[in-house]
């Protein structure tokens, strides 16, 4: 019978068990970053490759920007999509938002506007500023989704406020010349420029 003592004991022990293993991963992802940045890319990338597996959600995505750019590894985007989504999964919303853009271009993948909007919409809900702009985007044409232009200028308003160059310039363009039917604001346009 495990008294109160015992149990504390055998929690104490759990946790110095378990904790070495987490501060290793942290420490071979930094390990990883170290070469990056020294362009010793080979060496990252078997560094982040176990972390990966074991699905360090920052390690994977860092494979998928390794397989994107073919650094240190040949380039291969369908490699590439897999790590993003493996991040994706886990609530990275770079890697959400790095799916989002190789389905739409095709990368990895055959094109899909229907997955771009699926990722995009996640990274969007994480205030990712280039989902912003790409989902304002979709929904100004209705691509893959019905026409939503109140949605579109919101999600660029948000991503223009934030420093997104694009959304800013869209949205001066869209004031200033009454496109996607709004009527010319020309003061609305000049707070864009």
């Amino acid at each position: 019978m495990f008294t109160l003592h015992r149990l504390a004991s055998l929690c104490l022990l759990l946790l110095v068990l378990v904790l070495p293993p987490v501060t290793v991963l942290a420490g071979d992802l930094e390990k990883g970053l170290t070469a990056y940045k020294a362009g010793k890319f080979e060496e990252a990338y078997k560094i982040w490759l176990p972390l990966g597996e074991s699905g360090n959600a920052d390690a994977q995505f860092n494979l998928g920007l390794l397989y994107r750019k073919g650094q240190g590894i040949d380039k291969n985007d369908r490699a590439a999509l897999m790590w993003f989504i493996r991040a994706a999964k886990q609530g990275m919303a770079d890697a959400q938002y790095n799916a989002g853009v190789m389905y739409m271009e095709g990368r990895g993948a055959s094109v899909s506007r229907v997955d771009a909007l699926k990722w995009w919409k996640l990274a969007v809900e994480k205030n990712h500023i280039g989902a912003q702009y790409n989902l304002g985007v979709m929904y100004a044409y209705g691509m893959a989704t019905e026409k939503d232009v109140p949605y579109a200028l919101s999600l660029w308003k948000q991503a223009a406020e934030a420093g997104h160059v694009e959304a800013k310039t869209t949205l001066y363009k869209t004031y200033s010349k009454g496109l996607f039917d709004q009527e010319v604001d020309i003061e609305e346009a000049k707070k864009w420029q």
